[in-house]
């Protein structure tokens, strides 16, 4: 009896699993036409194809015919060596097979047997535009065996986590203490001796930023005086291509905010304040004018939340397909930036700008949190003796910590820049870097950061939605500059602020009154610290789900990072031999796979680390199990919404 009446204690599992696969349902793809033989006709126009989507089987023949509205359109279709240059007012079009690096020749249609099943687009490889890199369609070949997988490797990493939960194998973390020493940490300083000369050096942090300041002003002159095509600009190419996505699947994951070190923004500001670039001038901390350094003024309490950084982070991505096809447009926005961050430097202390103004640092600040590296004091009893705080205050070797810190009380990543100056300061020698498992920090602490935490995870899904799928007017909207739709762009705003602030909030919040509810005799736990520490299941989850967004713009665009590298101001340079390299994917067609791998990781990190929030929240297994369980099927719903746009 006591068997069956625990098994009777997981029906909110099962309610769970047929919600699922009712989406899931919701979901499938379309059925195929059923004979072997499709005759389609595809008209190319800024920014998609038109039909958007063809849904074939393995082995049918398809013949198309391929036609442009406004300008040269290319046609490049994955997984099929097939690419076609199509001209505006032509009865033919142009094609070849690019394998072979045959000649164009002029057809009327071309024919094709789909291959293996999965999901192939067909791209623009002729720059058409400004959002020329994201011009795409669908081709869909059944069964497509990828996408129905995937969904039952989803169900089944979720079900397998509930089990480890309800057996009691999961357990509360502690997380990231001063001083621990679990076994699971690896010193790194003692373990690389030159890596601590390197970091105890005065002249390190400069040494980094100096190439970073150097690179930030030449994008700047190129943006302002370069090619206005986004592809052939090396600020778009450098910075929203290959940085973006060495930051969401390197840095952040490896060095948590180690960009923070690195970033030329604050660079100006914090030299004007500090009137030194390598030594130490500990009177400028204490300065009350702008002769001898800044104002220090304290920065205003009411304000230091991360709820500006939060808003201005939302107004820059919903501005971003603005952003990333003008060149001109960056570089006014850093400059503004660099601008911005000197004259707070000039009025407050230390790096007020980057700690609640910058919007890089609200996302930083939560996604630093699954980084494999920390820094931390070594022994917490050492430094709870220390009577100077020196790694926090500074002292004639060092500056007090610039985020604004106690280095020695640190427990999580979400506000170190990662600077080394505790480091430096520690008189015991007790500040070091360790590494650490990954998403090693378990806990959202704050309401500004469950948000940004919500936010991310909406603007994955809307930029996958408009940059990657192949719907052409959600570009458009996104595009109003060029459209000039402004009616459309209000609409995608509005969407994407309601999702982001509203509508995901909201139903969180429910869900965390419903899990309160099914963990049954925890009911004192309050429904705002469930909903807070809760969305620390969205911080592993978004982060690989940002990877798998920008995986395709890597491999998809590398070419032109490539050919910008030999021209980066578009004049027609070569400085490397690359300029002129043809436009060629790198094996597109495995970008499903590895965005499957990437998704299923991040929903099992997510699900497993975010049990320990729960076994702190509601102690006993069967407790954790049922609180969890709302939020964890919406985590289920994401990871399956995502696959449905990559795969499905």
């Amino acid at each position: 009896m006591d068997w069956l009446l625990r098994v009777w204690s997981l029906w909110p599992v099962a309610a769970a699993v047929v919600s699922c696969a009712v989406v899931l349902a919701m979901l499938a793809p379309a059925a195929a036409p059923v004979d072997g033989l499709h005759e389609v006709s595809i008209t190319a126009r800024q920014y998609g194809y038109s039909p958007h989507r063809i849904v074939v089987d393995t082995g049918d023949e398809v013949r198309l015919h391929l036609a442009a509205l406004d300008v040269v359109h290319g046609f490049y279709l994955e997984g099929h060596d097939l690419e076609a240059e199509i001209r505006p007012g032509a009865l033919t079009f142009r094609v070849r097979r690019p394998s072979t690096g045959e000649p164009y020749r002029d057809v009327e249609e071309v024919a094709f047997t789909a291959g293996r099943p999965g999901k192939y687009r067909y791209r623009c490889s002729v720059t058409c535009g400004t959002l020329h890199p994201f011009m795409q369609g669908e081709l869909i070949v059944l069964p497509n065996s990828l996408f129905r997988i995937s969904a039952v490797a989803t169900f089944g990493v979720a079900l397998m986590v509930f089990g480890l939960l309800w057996t009691g194998a999961i357990r509360s973390d502690p997380g990231s203490s001063p001083g621990s020493r679990d076994g699971s940490r690896i010193d790194l300083l003692v373990r690389f001796p030159r890596l601590r000369w390197l970091v105890t050096r005065r002249w390190f942090q400069f040494a980094v930023v100096l190439p970073n300041v150097i690179v930030l002003f030449f994008f700047i002159v190129a943006g302002l005086f370069g090619s206005p095509i986004g592809n052939r600009n090396i600020i778009v190419t450098i910075v929203w291509i290959l940085w973006w996505f060495l930051l969401i699947t390197l840095l952040v994951p490896v060095g948590g905010r180690s960009w923070c070190m690195m970033c030329p923004i604050p660079f100006f500001g914090e030299w004007f304040a500090r009137r030194r670039l390598i030594e130490v001038r500990p009177r400028s901390e204490g300065s009350g004018g702008l002769r001898d350094g800044g104002l220090n003024r304290r920065w205003p309490h009411r304000l230091s939340k991360m709820w500006i950084q939060n808003l201005l982070f939302l107004t820059l991505c919903t501005l971003s397909t603005i952003l990333v096809t003008r060149p001109a447009l960056t570089a006014v926005v850093l400059l503004l930036m660099v601008v911005a961050a000197l004259a707070v430097h000039a009025v407050f202390s230390r790096r007020s700008f980057c700690r609640y103004l910058c919007p890089l640092n609200a996302w930083l600040s939560v996604y630093a949190m699954t980084a494999v590296t920390e820094v931390r004091p070594r022994d917490g009893r050492l430094c709870a003796a220390c009577d100077n705080h020196s790694c926090a205050v500074g002292s004639d070797r060092a500056w007090g910590c610039p985020w604004m810190v106690n280095p020695s009380k640190l427990t999580s990543n979400n506000y170190c820049g990662l600077c080394m100056e505790c480091v430096k300061a520690c008189p015991n020698g007790n500040l070091t870097v360790f590494a650490r498992p990954f998403c090693a920090d378990v806990g959202v602490r704050r309401l500004d950061e469950a948000f940004m935490a919500l936010i991310m995870i909406v603007l994955v899904i809307a930029y996958t939605v408009t940059l990657l799928g192949p719907w052409a007017t959600l570009k458009l909207w996104a595009n109003v500059t060029e459209s000039g739709d402004w009616s459309g762009f209000a609409v995608h705003t509005a969407v994407i602020w309601f999702a982001a602030l509203v509508a995901l909030p909201a139903t969180w919040y429910g869900l965390s009154r419903l899990g309160r509810r099914l963990a049954g005799r925890c009911r004192k736990v309050p429904v705002r610290e469930v909903f807070v520490h809760s969305t620390y299941l969205l911080v592993p989850l978004g982060l690989l789900a940002w990877a798998a967004f920008s995986l395709p713009l890597i491999m998809v665009n590398w070419t032109h990072i490539a050919g910008s590298l030999s021209d980066p101001m578009g004049w027609g340079w070569d400085l490397f031999g690359t300029a002129h390299l043809a436009w060629r994917p790198l094996h597109p067609e495995w970008i499903p796979y590895a965005q499957t791998a990437l998704l299923l990781t991040g929903l099992a990190v997510a699900l497993v680390r975010g049990a320990a929030v729960y076994r702190r929240l509601f102690p006993r297994p069967e407790a954790a199990l049922r609180g969890m369980i709302p939020h964890g099927a919406v985590c289920v719903v994401i990871t399956l919404v995502l696959l449905r746009l990559f795969v499905g």
